[in-house]
């Protein structure tokens, strides 16, 4: 079992580190296994050939299931920032909500008349489709081809702009 750890133990941390980007993580993931192995007996049953790919698929799994238990406030924005945000835009509500409106009367007809459908006046994509008389895959794709042309437009207004449209969904 030292043999097996002495030569793989910096590999499998390489390869652990790849995907948690992480190195400690990474150490410590690598170092779990082994005791897996150790205290399960697993190193009993490996075979020679097999060896190497089972050590670098577990701990590549093991990696993935790290990373799927994070905490999921470590990456996120911190309060204060978005209570920041939230003041700001509570501030300039009005001239944001103004500016917005405006660019979407810039868009061209169709995709206008998508955003209006969707997010001014609420309406679930099949009424949309069904109101202007097109499938919803039309819709979606206006859509999408729409927040992407208003959140260029936007770029200035940042974290606002994504308030504004989703505070009332």
């Amino acid at each position: 079992m030292t043999l097996l750890f002495k030569k793989y133990f910096k590999s499998l941390t390489i390869w652990a580190d790849t995907f948690v980007n992480d190195m400690d993580l990474a150490k410590d993931i690598v170092q779990d296994f082994f005791y897996t192995i150790w205290r399960n007996k697993i190193y009993q049953n490996l075979s020679h050939d097999k060896l190497a790919s089972y050590l670098f698929v577990s701990v590549k799994n093991l990696s993935f299931k790290k990373l799927s238990k994070k905490d999921v406030l470590r990456n996120s924005m911190d309060i204060e920032h978005f209570d920041q945000i939230n003041e700001d835009f509570e501030s300039n509500k009005e001239a944001i909500v103004a500016k917005i409106l405006e660019e979407i009367e810039n868009l061209p007809e169709r995709s206008r008349e998508v955003v209006k459908c969707i997010y001014l006046r609420g309406m679930k994509y099949q009424e949309a489709a069904d109101e202007l008389d097109v499938s919803i895959s039309t819709i979606k794709t206006l859509l999408v081809r729409s927040m992407k042309a208003l959140r260029l437009k936007s770029e200035h207004l940042g974290d606002f702009f994504l308030l504004c449209f989703f505070q009332n969904k």
